[in-house]
């Protein structure tokens, strides 16, 4: 399940009302689980940033909102992170503490970070197909704390910027502009800022390398409470096409099933969307690895064949041959 922190929820939610947007819109969207904007604990399906950034787009006529919250975004919105961030000594020890510990804020992508030579490549790659906002908003926010954390910030200046996004209107291609200063290049094969290397050294404002310490080693023990929903797909992931009861699944990660059925409502999913989860992202691998249907319904443990094709339907809206041929149902990042 692929979860996004309630402060980036709650941040685009008043991010949005003050774009004009109604409360009671915002809230239809997010349905019942608007009561949890409040709880720092909980985490929203990705599905609910992507609805509201669709619904706000539409309503507001701007293909360009996540840039728009990327820019609002407060670094405190990143929770844990954020203040980690606030206190570390230079740019470099921020990515690093990203690259660690991003899972807190949201599990859908990786970030990477390499250098060659004069340049340094900063890329975040999502794990699933989805729009271009998030992306929008990590770069957009990324840029702007380095704006008001650095000490040099009048070297601080992007060289290229490639988004896998298709090139928006006019519009939107002006505020693309204004926010990175450089070169763009949309259809890329993968999201990156390109930056001089030097930069990575630069200090921040509030560095504090004790508070820096001490947050991180707290952080880092909640990443690794987060791992376990890694390591239960692992272990489902493991048994396929047999699929284990949920006493077996809590019994693997040391849960009595009460438990375990309570950690999985605090992480917003059930056992059986854990693996109706895995069942498509898998079905969707092996398709493109020219695996067979049949042999795809055997793998992952479907009675028989019409029943994946069903399933199949369900999670990319239309069969697994018009997938591999036209990708109707793939959206551009």
């Amino acid at each position: 399940m692929y979860v996004v922190s309630s402060q980036i929820i709650r941040a685009l939610v008043h991010f949005l009302i003050a774009q004009g947007i109604a409360p009671a819109k915002l809230t239809a969207v997010l349905t019942t689980r608007a009561r949890y904007l409040d709880e720092s604990n909980y985490r929203f399906p990705v599905q609910d940033y992507e609805q509201l950034m669709s619904y706000a787009e539409q309503s507001l006529q701007c293909d360009h909102i996540g840039l728009k919250f990327g820019q609002s975004l407060k670094t405190q919105s990143w929770g844990l992170l954020g203040h980690i961030a606030l206190v570390s000594e230079s740019l470099a020890k921020v990515l690093l503490h990203a690259q660690k510990l991003n899972t807190l804020v949201r599990n859908i992508g990786t970030i990477t970070l390499r250098s060659e030579g004069s340049l340094s490549y900063l890329t975040w790659q999502p794990n699933v197909d989805i729009q271009h906002h998030m992306v929008d908003e990590l770069f957009s926010s990324w840029l702007s704390f380095a704006k008001h954390c650095c000490y040099n910030t009048a070297e601080l200046a992007l060289e290229k910027v490639q988004l896998r996004r298709l090139e928006p209107s006019s519009t939107s291609l002006r505020a693309y502009k204004a926010v990175f200063n450089c070169p763009i290049e949309f259809s890329a094969n993968h999201n990156c800022l390109c930056f001089k290397s030097s930069l990575l050294t630069s200090p921040l404002h509030n560095a504090d390398k004790d508070l820096e310490y001490l947050l991180a080693a707290q952080a880092s023990t909640l990443v690794s409470e987060h791992d376990e929903i890694n390591q239960l797909k692992a272990f489902i992931t493991a048994h396929f096409p047999h699929v284990p009861t949920v006493d077996q699944a809590a019994y693997h990660l040391g849960f009595k099933k009460r438990s375990f059925q309570r950690y999985l409502h605090s992480q917003n999913c059930s056992y059986s969307q854990l693996v109706d989860e895995l069942r498509k992202y898998h079905a969707k691998l092996m398709l493109q690895q020219k695996i067979s249907v049949l042999e795809i319904t055997s793998r992952l443990g479907f009675c028989e064949q019409s029943a994946f094709q069903r399933a199949f339907k369900r999670w990319y809206g239309c069969t697994p041959k018009k997938f591999l041929t036209y990708k109707p149902c793939q959206r551009q990042n």
